[in-house]
């Protein structure tokens, strides 16, 4: 065996297996959003070269505006709503996005390719072309996913402020005013401020909180509006009904975060069988056989 083979060999099973292990860190830091508290960074915002690319998509919007009747447009628009319209992106933008990124990226590869290694390479170019078209959908994906944790987490402490509030004997329009007033910063707020101004501009509180369950599409949250909305039809005690939705959610929380704990050491088995282990071996075993059986001698 070459020594050289031997040494990349092991550094390249090294280098898999940290970047295997950051991988779950950041999933288990995703996993722990769920129990903790405060603020945190933006969502649609952080990323310049998205708004640059995006004022090149708007230019060309107008030419695909008839992808939203399509199937695929309706459930791109439901993702936008989900994601919080980050940018205010309608469908048609988002599509041409997804071009503008191709090409973006196609014209990158042309030029790294030509520039280091003295002439084109496809299948560098064609890669960084497929990768500019698909980043937007990914980022959209990680910003729905960033928002609805969100979501879940300050759930069950908005529900405590919403009791206390009618409790204490404001109306649930006043109570909301509260939450909105006192509350954490986020998503969630965000959304209870825009049915407090819809009831406020003389829409129905039902119509406001059911379109409130539609942009958020979280099943946690549409099972706290039709709870809501069935205790103001049968005139039940919304306080009541709050109390029980906080404890429900912060149990569910719970139980979710133990379970997503506990699949942590599934996750391990992995990198560990295919690639700590055998490069575990690789150093302990066959490298001294390799130099005993060559004559050399180790320092």
């Amino acid at each position: 065996m070459d020594p050289q083979l031997y040494y990349y060999g092991t550094m390249a099973a090294a280098a898999v297996s940290i970047a295997l292990f950051t991988y779950l860190a950041m999933e288990a830091r995703g996993a722990g959003e769920l129990l903790t508290t405060g603020t945190s960074r933006s969502l649609t915002g952080g990323s310049p070269l998205m708004a640059i690319l995006l004022q090149i998509a708007r230019v060309i919007a107008p030419l695909r505006a008839g992808v939203v009747n399509t199937a695929a447009g309706k459930e791109l628009a439901r993702k936008l709503r989900k994601a919080g319209q980050p940018f205010g992106m309608t469908v048609p933008e988002f599509v041409c996005l997804k071009y503008v990124g191709a090409m973006v990226g196609f014209a990158f590869g042309y030029f790294t390719s030509t520039v280091v290694l003295g002439g084109p390479s496809w299948p560098l170019i064609i890669g960084l072309a497929i990768f500019g078209m698909v980043y937007p959908t990914t980022r959209l994906n990680n910003v729905i996913y960033n928002r609805m944790v969100r979501i879940f987490r300050d759930l069950p402490y908005v529900l405590d402020m919403l009791t206390l509030s009618t409790e204490a004997g404001q109306d649930f329009t006043s109570a909301m005013k509260t939450v909105i007033d006192k509350g954490t910063p986020g998503p969630l707020l965000d959304e209870f401020r825009i049915v407090h101004q819809e009831v406020t501009l003389g829409k129905t509180r039902t119509e406001a909180l059911r379109g409130m369950a539609m942009r958020i599409d979280l099943p946690e949250m549409t099972s706290f509006v039709l709870a809501l909305i069935q205790a103001e039809e049968l005139g039940t005690s919304i306080g009541k009904v709050l109390r029980i939705m906080a404890d429900q959610m912060r149990i569910k929380r719970s139980t979710l975060a133990e379970e997503m704990a506990g699949k942590v050491p599934v996750k391990l088995m992995m990198p560990l069988m295919l690639l700590i282990v055998p490069a575990s071996f690789i150093v302990l075993l066959f490298g001294p056989v390799y130099m005993y059986a060559t004559g050399q001698q180790l320092e």
